[in-house]
């Protein structure tokens, strides 16, 4: 059964969706990438449907249906407030065991997010994370970009990602063109907070708290596999587990051979049980 709702934090409405199965004794909340949506994990909420897993999730502000112009942020403490409001709501209403994931953006924001939080949840997914970036800009670049982002903070560019590299399935870049809800815009303060974050994840790795399943594809031209590597290294290996996949593009749930992807996920989950 799926449900649509709003969600109210932080005096704004986000727009989310609920996937629930008749029996689920954990809750998994989907931390969604930039640019998109949560609606586009409806397949990996199903396929966890059969696992007894609720999922449920909110666009970002700025994304999907949820309040904010496309593409912008009042930045990362925003973000995490209103994910901690989230997740505080979910926790309320369901009483169960929570694993977060998140892709992309959403792995990078949830990887700060279980770092400064430190959430009180059994396990999270980060999947290609915003840590590093595949061509890793110049500092004086990354201070002009600090620059802007205090005097223009919502002006917005255009990503200029070749969709042709999101999976080696050309039906899942079809549906990602043609999908209504989708944008290519980033704020220069959305682009400043998202580095920032990575940056400082990257030396606080240590201080992750609870188990997490690190997963990167080795040809992602989005986020580059070197920061889930380094942040492997750093982070406290009794909790993190990382598992690269050999010639898997940036989105490995939407790969042609996905459900190795998921299954894997869910195989890691249940050993934690």
């Amino acid at each position: 059964m799926t449900q649509t709702f709003s969600f109210v934090s932080q005096h704004t409405r986000f727009h989310g969706i609920t996937w629930e199965s008749q029996r689920f004794d954990r809750v998994m909340i989907i931390i969604h990438g930039i640019g998109e949506h949560v609606g586009r994990y409806a397949p990996v909420a199903e396929y966890f449907n059969q696992y007894g897993f609720l999922v449920t999730g909110i666009d970002h502000y700025g994304h999907g249906k949820s309040e904010g112009k496309r593409g912008t942020t009042k930045g990362i403490q925003f973000i995490f407030d209103y994910l901690q409001d989230f997740l505080d709501d979910v926790r309320q209403r369901y009483q169960l065991p929570i694993v977060l994931y998140g892709h992309s953006m959403g792995g990078g924001i949830t990887t700060g997010f279980l770092l400064k939080r430190q959430p009180n949840i059994q396990a999270a997914i980060i999947s290609a994370p915003l840590l590093l970036l595949p061509k890793h800009p110049a500092p004086w670049y990354q201070r002009t970009v600090r620059w802007l982002s205090k005097i223009l903070p919502h002006f917005t560019i255009a990503q200029g990602l070749d969709l042709r590299k999101i999976s080696h399935d050309t039906r899942e870049v079809d549906r990602f063109r043609q999908d209504p809800l989708r944008h290519d815009r980033i704020s220069i303060l959305l682009g400043s907070a998202l580095l920032d974050n990575a940056a400082w994840s990257l030396e606080n790795a240590r201080r992750l708290k609870v188990p997490a399943l690190l997963i990167h594809g080795d040809q992602d031209e989005f986020t580059s596999i070197k920061g889930s590597r380094l942040f492997s290294e750093r982070a406290p290996k009794e909790l993190l587990t990382f598992k690269e996949w050999p010639g898997y593009y940036h989105e490995m749930h939407n790969e042609i051979e996905k459900k190795a992807v998921l299954d894997h996920i869910l195989s890691w989950l249940n050993h934690l049980q």
